[in-house]
């Protein structure tokens, strides 16, 4: 793929109009709309270089269009968390803020940290992501309206709250239905759900989440896996300070998934039972114990589906990089 002998670092500053785009070491910048005769103008260009990475922001999905059509063409593309991005800038003394500058850093920030290209997602893959993620909107509505049946006073009010309720209630069934029959017609990621779900303490949701959201699962070490979902914890550590261990960054709905299957487990799954409760007899907060179940139960899982085998065929579900408690930072 190329012409250029000198490998290219691709920063994409991606808005809903349009793609800034700046390559280094090269320090060229233009901008594409971010449409597909954009992202096709795009691809003619980075086709005629050698990419090393495109690395662009998660932008809640508005980067999602032209990541696909890069990635379709072979050219490898890492998606971060922006806040990753934002700590880098402050990190390079970067205090000026434009799309310009954005997309240069970016670009540096590929060649500097080289994060793990994201895999190339199949329609199938996108479409299940699409409907965890509207799921997940659904049922914040759903607690929205909730809370405010609670507080609302008047009936009037509160009919027409409970009206929509009702609603969201039957959106959520029927997008739980949607999902089963699409993760059903994939032979492969049906019984990867099924590993997934014969743990104690994984459910549907979870299940679900975890092979929409998280593809990498049995493809990564377990370290690198609780790292990428946000549950991995890192030092605090300067001189003689030994500060407490926070996780930090990582895909949000992936981890708060697993923390609500950690509730789960920890009453209904031996393993994480008997490490919970090793956890609190050290002297450790519930909160942080949670936490570090957490870590431990992707472990497990990530075990399983590398060697695919279901809970009760497993010998050994103790995964190989064991939590060390964390804060949530």
């Amino acid at each position: 793929m190329g012409t250029s002998e000198e490998r290219q670092w691709v920063g994409i500053d991606v808005s809903q109009a349009k793609l800034d785009v700046a390559l280094r070491p090269a320090e060229r910048y233009w901008q594409v709309a971010n449409d597909e005769l954009g992202w096709q103008s795009l691809l003619t260009d980075l086709q005629a270089i050698t990419v090393a990475l495109v690395v662009v922001e998660s932008t809640g999905g508005m980067e999602r269009g032209v990541v696909q059509v890069l990635q379709r063409h072979e050219i490898a593309v890492a998606v971060i968390n922006p806040k990753r991005a934002r700590d880098f800038s402050k990190a390079s003394g970067r205090l000026a803020k434009t799309d310009r500058i954005d997309a240069s850093m970016l670009a540096h920030f590929g060649e500097a940290l080289q994060p793990l290209p994201k895999p190339l997602a199949s329609e199938h893959q996108e479409a299940l992501a699409d409907l965890v993620h509207r799921r997940s909107q659904v049922i914040e509505m759903l607690n929205s309206e909730q809370r405010r049946r609670h507080s609302a006073r008047n009936r009037t009010a509160q009919a027409d709250i409970d009206v929509h309720i009702d609603w969201l209630k039957q959106r959520v069934k029927a997008l739980d239905a949607e999902l089963d029959q699409l993760r059903q017609a994939d032979e492969a990621r049906q019984q990867r759900y099924e590993w997934l779900t014969s743990v104690p303490g994984v459910g549907r949701v979870v299940a679900t989440t975890l092979l929409a959201l998280l593809p990498e699962l049995g493809q990564l070490s377990s370290k690198r896996l609780a790292s990428l979902v946000g549950v991995a914890p890192f030092n605090f550590d300067s001189g003689k300070l030994r500060g407490k261990r926070h996780i930090v960054g990582g895909r949000a709905l992936v981890r708060s998934t697993l923390y609500m299957a950690a509730l789960v487990a920890i009453q209904h799954n031996p393993v994480i039972i008997a490490f919970y409760q090793r956890l609190l007899s050290a002297g450790k907060p519930k909160k942080v114990a949670l936490i570090a179940c957490a870590h431990k139960l992707l472990g497990i899982l990530n075990a399983l589906v590398t060697k695919g085998q279901s809970w009760r065929d497993s010998n050994d579900t103790e995964p190989t990089q064991t939590a060390t408690p964390a804060t949530r930072g």
